[in-house]
């Protein structure tokens, strides 16, 4: 990420908006910013990083809302906006913080978009403008979180230094934020809960088996047994009692078995009581049946009398009922009489209605009949009406047609009147523009000589700038190569003295191996006269000499480079200065200044000569645009002609028209009118000679109808009343063939047929019952022949002694079941759970020894998550230790610390900091101030490194650290200076915080925080 311009308005000590444009540094990628204390120099990184994340970039400032500026005003929201380059790509983000005006109850909600800068425009590239978006889109684009932003690219103010010193436990909390690691503490959290669950399940079974041992006593019998002396001691053993739950089932068993064959007997003597009972007691029952039956047929035979007597009235009843259907017709015949009667007298009535209704009628339709004339003339009026009906349409489109051409003049006069006044307005606009051409042609004349001055003066003004340039270059070069010069000869010097030491030790140490008589490794001389003679000068070795002549080589090869590079300019310089002076030209006159006047002069001419092409182009169309409206004005007049003759046509067409349409209904709604009118009067007359002709018809044809049926009810009533008299001589004949001397004597006898039928079945069911009671007595006295009655009470007193005899042996029985059952199911259920407990218990031990490796409770005193973080420590130490080296010229080397923690607290991530001047290795507290900001420093970058190693596309182009530099010395702050240059030389861009005097004047770019008198502030960058 690489910040391109940073926007800050209301925030922080900014009250207006103020503008860092990171573009402006140029060639410049590593900078100071530098102001008082308090100015707003950590604002900037505040921003940055509020931009990005919504967050300032140290922990101390978590509140959002404290970074609005306390000068901004009421209505001005505070607001960040941050373009950035990333991966070659351009984006734009924006914040503001929520804050409440005066006078509100609620905050004004803050923004908060990213965009992607792209051929101009501006693309979203979330789906919705809202923070949990932008922030994922954020961290999706940087491939960091705010945390890993703060550790790697924005250094806070002494926050970066925590953790170089913090204890594990901080460590940890960092490495976890920065590296992801919280999966792992979730484990912990996980295997936590699964240490419970296991633990909870343990003990809720072993719960379950205590309640089972609880439950013994309770469902079996205490008695003299293994089972019951384990259950009573204070630990009882499963195994023994599983045993003694074995010993008691096998108890109740064999106890059980017992049981059922004493049951068995007791039963089968109780059955055979039971049958003795059962047979006396049917003995008895018999007879005492035979004595009921003899009772039953003295009754029946009382009521042998009134048998009889119902007999013969069914049989008179059954005589009488032959006459019924005889009877049943007379009483119909009657009843019809009745009725024809009654419809004579009614079809006589209606005829009468029907003869005064046609008389009525008739005299109607003799009045509608003569109303024929009135009718006829009606129809013929209605024709004439309607024949006037087209004309009368015809006039009223025909006046609005009248109306819409004299409107239509009308209009055509007002576009006439505008388009005049447009040609006279566009005839001044064109004379003026002409004036002004003219003008401007005649300010133009000297453009082109004012372009071929300033061509000319421009090229002039760069050739002496240029050529001042290479002066300067030459004056550096020749400065170098004094120097180069002077090192050069010193170099020689001192290789020429090492070389003459060297050579004079080598003599002496030979002359110190020569013996006389032995040969001389050199000339093969056996006699030495004049030897090398030891001295006490300085003992040079061959590689102080080899060292000095590599010197010495690297300081000729830089003078002669030097040397060619001095000549080549000096040469250089002498060709310019000749060509200038063929060409007149003065190196000493200001031809800047003549380039900024001609510039400003040209720029005048060629902003004139823009006008007037413009102004051409202008007259151009004004002149186009006039002619089209004299063209336009030639249409308007000759439609205005056309339009005004045809009006006056139709005008007097309408006037001819209208003379032959009678006055009244010249109007359309007046025609229609009558019209309506006059059919309406003509529907009314013709419905009401319909009308009474259809009635007429309807009376006459009602007449004769009942005519017709007055006849046909005469004649029925005289065949009815024929009939009557048949069927009444018919019964009383039949009466005196039945045996009835009157009618009275017939009703008298005469029964219903539900009444014969319930005498009848009560003859048949006494001749049933009668039958029945004397066959069951000569049964019985057959079966009861010899027998008597038999006491039973001391039967069944035998009986219910046998029966409690074998309830109580299966009382027993099912006892003894119960038991053994009982035993049995404890059984079961105590080995069941014996099997879960030690199941249960196993899976306890693995979670909980797992749990305890997971969570760093072993002898290292080292979590999972710490297990893994070590390698993250290992390889940022690795980072660092290759600058700190340099930075403490080898003094010093992190190192990851074994010991562990005092009081027993999780280690692992501690740091140790190895002395090579000592050999000794100890804590990093105990380093100064400015070792301390080195190693925090070295730390910083080495993570930055790790991280980007491990996050593959990810390019940290930046990097800010904000203060820290105070502590170091003169020397420290130097090689603080090479590192930051170094890293800038990799291609990031670095701002750094400091006061220091020594780094603002090492880094050439300054951006400069001013605290104004008001209390807010301002930035200035300023490029050395």
């Amino acid at each position: 990420m690489k910040p391109i311009q940073l926007t800050m308005t209301a925030f922080g000590p900014y009250k207006d908006t103020e503008v860092v444009d990171f573009r402006d540094l140029k060639e410049h990628r590593l900078f100071v910013i530098s102001g008082k204390t308090g100015a707003g120099k950590t604002t900037i990184f505040d921003g940055i990083c509020f931009a990005l994340y919504g967050q300032a970039s140290g922990e101390d400032r978590t509140d959002t809302k404290a970074l609005r500026s306390q000068f901004a005003d009421d209505a001005v929201q505070s607001t960040v906006e941050l373009i950035f380059d990333i991966h070659q790509r351009r984006f734009h983000v924006l914040r503001q913080i929520p804050y409440r005006k005066q006078g509100n109850k609620s905050d004004t909600l803050g923004r908060c978009e990213l965009y992607e800068m792209k051929e101009g425009q501006s693309i979203p590239v979330v789906d919705r403008q809202i923070v949990t978006e932008v922030n994922e889109k954020i961290e999706q684009l940087l491939g960091f979180t705010h945390a890993q932003f703060s550790q790697i690219m924005m250094l806070p103010q002494g926050e970066f230094r925590k953790f170089l010193t913090s204890d594990t436990t901080n460590k940890e909390a960092i490495m976890r934020k920065i590296f992801k690691t919280e999966p792992y503490q979730k484990l912990v959290e996980r295997l936590k809960g699964k240490k419970e669950e296991a633990y909870s399940a343990y003990i809720q079974e072993k719960q379950m088996s205590d309640t089972i041992l609880h439950q013994i006593p309770a469902k079996l019998p205490k008695r003299e047994s293994i089972l019951f002396n384990e259950l009573t001691s204070e630990y009882p053993n499963y195994n023994q009692i599983m045993l003694g739950l074995h010993e008691e089932h096998l108890h109740y068993t064999q106890q059980s078995a017992e049981c059922h064959k004493e049951y068995a007997t007791l039963y089968k003597l109780h059955d055979v009581k039971q049958k003795e009972l059962y047979s006396a007691r049917y003995s008895n029952e018999q007879c005492k049946a035979l004595a009921t039956r003899q009772q039953e047929l003295t009754q029946l035979e009382e009521q042998a009398e009134e048998m009889r007597l119902f007999k013969q009235q069914l049989q008179a009843a059954e005589r009488a009922a032959m006459l019924e259907d005889l009877e049943q017709q007379v009483q119909t015949n009657t009843v019809e009489l009745k009725h024809k009667e009654n419809s004579y007298k009614e079809a006589v009535e209606m005829l009468t209605t029907a003869n005064q209704k046609l008389a009525e009628i008739t005299v109607n339709h003799s009045e509608q009949q003569a109303k024929e004339r009135e009718r006829t003339v009606i129809k013929e009026e209605l024709t004439q009406l309607k024949s006037f009906l087209p004309t009368v349409s015809g006039l009223t489109l025909q006046l609005q047609e009248i109306e819409g051409l004299h409107k239509n003049v009308k209009q055509i006069d007002s576009q006439l009147q505008r388009v005049l006044q447009e040609i006279e307005k566009q005839q001044n606009i064109i004379t003026s523009q002409k004036n002004e051409i003219n003008e401007l042609e005649s300010t133009l004349e000297e453009y082109e000589y004012f372009v071929d001055q300033l061509s000319a003066v421009t090229d002039i003004a760069k050739r002496v700038k240029h050529y001042h340039y290479q002066q300067s270059v030459f004056n550096e070069v020749d400065e170098q190569y004094k120097t180069a010069t002077s090192e050069y000869e010193r170099s020689t010097v001192t290789y020429e003295k090492l070389e003459s030491l060297w050579l004079s030790n080598q003599a002496e140490l030979l002359a110190s191996s020569l013996h006389a008589g032995e040969a001389c490794p050199v000339c093969g001389s056996q006699e030495h006269p004049a030897k090398a003679v030891q001295t006490n000068e300085q003992q040079v070795t061959k590689r102080e000499v080899d060292e000095a002549k590599k010197e010495l080589q690297v300081k000729v090869q830089y003078f002669h480079v030097k040397q060619v590079e001095r000549q080549q300019l000096l040469q250089r310089l002498e060709i310019i200065e000749v060509e200038f002076a063929e060409q007149h030209v003065d190196l000493e006159h200001d031809y800047e200044k003549d380039q900024l006047e001609l510039s400003q002069k040209v720029a005048v001419l060629r902003k004139n000569r823009e006008t007037l092409k413009g102004k051409k182009v202008t007259n151009e169309r004004l002149e186009t645009a006039q002619e089209t409206q004299k063209e336009k004005l030639k249409e308007l007049q000759q439609l205005r002609n056309d339009r005004n003759s045809e009006w006056q046509t139709k005008q007097a067409l309408y006037t001819h028209s209208i003379s032959t349409i009678p006055e009244e209904i010249r109007e359309l709604s007046d025609l229609q009118r009558k019209i309506k009118e006059k059919e309406q009067l003509s529907e009314r007359l013709e419905d009401a000679w319909t009308r009474v002709q259809q009635q007429l018809n309807e009376a006459i044809n009602a007449q004769t109808k009942l005519e017709s049926r007055q006849q046909m009810e005469k004649q029925a009533v005289a065949e009815m009343e024929g009939k009557a008299i048949n069927s009444k001589h018919t019964f009383e004949k039949r009466l005196k063939e039945q045996g009835f001397d009157s009618e009275t004597m017939y009703q008298k006898v005469k029964l219903a047929i539900d009444r014969r039928k319930e005498i009848q079945h009560i003859l048949q069911s006494y001749e049933q019952q009668l039958h029945t009671v004397k066959t069951t007595i000569e049964e019985l006295m057959i079966a009861t022949e010899g027998k008597q009655l038999v006491e039973l009470d001391i039967i069944e007193q035998q009986v219910q002694q046998a029966k409690e005899q074998y309830e109580k042996a299966l009382t027993v029985y099912n006892q003894m079941e119960a038991w053994k059952l009982a035993a049995d199911d404890f059984y079961k259920q105590l080995e069941m759970s014996k099997s879960r407990i030690v199941s249960l218990e196993e899976n306890f031990g693995k979670v909980t020894n797992l749990y305890d490796v997971i969570r760093g409770q072993n002898r290292l005193k080292i979590s999972f998550e710490r297990y893994i973080q070590i390698e993250y420590l290992e390889r940022i130490i690795q980072a660092a230790n290759i600058r700190l080296r340099e930075l403490s010229n080898g003094q010093y080397e992190l190192v990851r610390s074994d010991r562990q923690e005092t009081r027993g607290r999780q280690s692992g991530l501690g740091i140790d900091v190895h002395d090579a001047y000592t050999g000794q290795t100890r804590d990093v507290k105990t380093l100064s101030g400015g070792e301390k900001f080195n190693a925090s420093l070295c730390l910083a970058l080495g993570m930055a490194d790790v991280i980007q190693s491990f996050q593959g596309a990810v390019r940290m182009e930046t990097m800010f650290i904000d203060e820290g530099f105070g502590a170091l010395d003169e020397e420290a702050v130097q090689k603080a200076i090479d590192t930051l240059i170094a890293l800038q030389q990799s291609g990031r861009m670095i701002g750094v915080i400091s006061h220091i005097e020594e780094m603002k004047e090492a880094i050439p770019a300054t951006l400069l925080v001013t605290k104004m008198k008001e209390g807010y502030s301002k930035t200035k960058l300023i490029l050395s």
